[in-house]
This record gives C-alpha cells, sequence and structure tokens, in this order.
C-alpha cells in the first residue's frame, strides 16, 4: 500500500502514491478491472489522471469528474461529486464500486454526460485558475510539445495539514540537456495566479511565499515532498500519462536534494493597465524572498505564447521588475 512518512515532530505525511496492486489494475488489458478509464484518459486530452493517496482523481476542466478509492485488492470504490448536478434532473445511474471491468466501462460511457452536467455547472460557477492548472500540466506532460518542456508536473492541488501550505503545481525541472541522466532533477513549487484579483488578500503571493519558506526551510517536511514527487513521475511514466524522448539509459528520475527548488509564479491575465501587480512586488517584503537560503523565486514570462515551461522562460524579482517597469520607458 501507499506509504505514511513519520515525521521529527511525530506527525505523519501521507505519501501520494499508488498501490502495486492499484497500478496493475490501471496498466494490465488483460485483467485490470480499471485498464478502460486510463484507456479512456489516454484517448481524451480533456481530462487528467492526478494521483493521490491511495486515490486517484480523473478530472475535467480542474473538477473531479471521478474518484477511485481502492478498498481491497481488485476492488474500488467510484464516486462524482453531485454538487455539479444542480442543473440536472438527474446524473446517469453509475455503480457505487468498480471490480470488473464492465464497471469501469460503465463510466467511461457515462464520461460525456457527466461532461455536460459539469459544462452546465462550470458556465455558473467559474473555476479558470484550476482549469489552467489542467492545462498546463497537459501541455507540458501529454501534449504535442511535451518533449520540449524542461518542467514536467508530478501532481496539482496538494494540501496536507503537516505541510502548511496549499500547492497549486508541483514539478520536476529536467532541463533538455540533461536527458541522458536522470539524477540531476531539480523540484518546482508552481504557484497558479489567474487575473490581477488573485494577486493581494489572504491567498495571495506574499502569503504563499511566507508558507513556503516555513515548508521548505524544514528538511523533513521538504524531503517527504521530494519523496513523493519522485515516486509521483515514475508511476505516471508508467502509466503512459508522461511524453518525452528518453534515453535506455535512464531508469529513473532523481530530485537533487543539494540545490535550492524553485518557487515559480504563474500569473495569468494580468492587466498591464493595473498598478496592483507593481505595488506588491515593489513591496519591501517581497525582497527577502528574493535571496531566500530556502528557494529560488522565479516569475513564468511566456516566450510569445502558450504555457510550455521552459528554464529561459523563469525570470528573477529584479528582472521582473524591469520588464514591469519598461512599459513607463
Amino acid at each position: 500500500m501507499w506509504k505514511l512518512i513519520t515525521m521529527a515532530n511525530g506527525g505523519r505525511f501521507k505519501m501520494r502514491a499508488l498501490s502495486d496492486a492499484f497500478m496493475h489494475d490501471l496498466l494490465s488489458s488483460n485483467d485490470g478491472v480499471l485498464h478502460p478509464i486510463l484507456e479512456r484518459v489516454h484517448q481524451d486530452h480533456t481530462l487528467m489522471l492526478a494521483i493521490r493517496d491511495g486515490y486517484i482523481n480523473v478530472y475535467y476542466r480542474g473538477g473531479s469528474i471521478l474518484k477511485l478509492s481502492e478498498q481491497r485488492k481488485g476492488s474500488y470504490s467510484a464516486f462524482f461529486d453531485i454538487k455539479y448536478n444542480k442543473s440536472e434532473p438527474q446524473c446517469p445511474a453509475l455503480p457505487s464500486a468498480v471490480a470488473s471491468k464492465e464497471a469501469a466501462e460503465t463510466w467511461v460511457d457515462a464520461f460525456q454526460d457527466l461532461k455536460r452536467i459539469m459544462d452546465r455547472f462550470f458556465s455558473n460557477h467559474p473555476k479558470p485558475e484550476r482549469e489552467l492548472q489542467q492545462l498546463v500540466a497537459r501541455e507540458n506532460n501529454y501534449s504535442t510539445i511535451s518533449n520540449e518542456s524542461e518542467y514536467f508536473i508530478s501532481d496539482i492541488e496538494v494540501a496536507d495539514p503537516l505541510l502548511g501550505a496549499r500547492l497549486d503545481m508541483v514539478a520536476l525541472r529536467w532541463l533538455a540537456a540533461e536527458r541522458k541522466g536522470g539524477n540531476n532533477c531539480k523540484p518546482a513549487f508552481i504557484e497558479m495566479k489567474y487575473g490581477d484579483g488573485a494577486l493581494g488578500g489572504t491567498a495571495g503571493l506574499v502569503k504563499h511565499l511566507n508558507d513556503l519558506d516555513r515548508l521548505l526551510g524544514d528538511d523533513g517536511r521538504r524531503n517527504a515532498m521530494l519523496d513523493m514527487m519522485e515516486k509521483q513521475f515514475s508511476q505516471l511514466d508508467l502509466l503512459g500519462l508522461l511524453k518525452f524522448n528518453r534515453s535506455t539509459s535512464v531508469t529513473g528520475v532523481e530530485l537533487n536534494r543539494s540545490v535550492k527548488p524553485e518557487v515559480i509564479f504563474i500569473l495569468a491575465n494580468h492587466n498591464p493597465r493595473s498598478s496592483q501587480l507593481n505595488s506588491i512586488l515593489s513591496d519591501q517584503e517581497m525582497d527577502k524572498f528574493s535571496d531566500s537560503p530556502h528557494f529560488n523565486l522565479r516569475f513564468f514570462v511566456a516566450r510569445y505564447a502558450g504555457f510550455g515551461l521552459h528554464a529561459d522562460c523563469m525570470v528573477a524579482l529584479p528582472e521582473l521588475r524591469e520588464l514591469l517597469g519598461s512599459k513607463d520607458a
């Protein structure tokens, strides 16, 4: 089964990973009861499979269209959140347990109806930030340009009471020039901010940086996170959910513990006429994070358009201030 990591303070961090039996049931085309669901995710790029602690979420537009939790070997509970069903007379009849390929196929056949229900819900309750997270993960993990990416997203929406922080995305930076070996990857923690209204307040840039400074300054919590990211990358790769050219000599990836992680902000749809971002970035409190002992602070600046993540797209705080100030020159 998946692993609980006991921390120095006695707390237990849940390793978001799947058991061998769970992996078999997804992978095996012969007797894997969940294989039809993995096949559908491969064939439908509007869906994303995310690995959790003993369960998976299949996401559509940033919302969970299916949660599958391991109950016992070969049997899984299946759940669709009825909150999405506020405007529909009824959901399709679906099995609450999946213990056969037939049950899995019933869920797969219902995805189009469930998508329609979720589309109606999101038309009234939009979640653009979560929807964009899923797009970023798809572009860099499993798209026609993902081999060119240098950041692979191992998880989204990471939350654990032990972390003391919520993480939009966690990623492994694997430079294109270093693909002949997998032992020099760098951890990256990515925060998505959609629109200038998300930049300040209780969930703003400074709050997030303070949370991450505490998390990454704690060796036990940081190493538990890195262990989880390595395991998730390995399992996503086995599931065929990462597309990149690989050297036959690479059997796995390792995150370099001796380098500082990157903390990256993706500031989506910033309004260049607004002064809010300039105001936040010029605050002296931001300066202490520009040279943090625990991480390298970076901001994603797209090259032309798109969300392919490359090392050359990541700029430090002084460079971003200069870029933002250039519009007044």
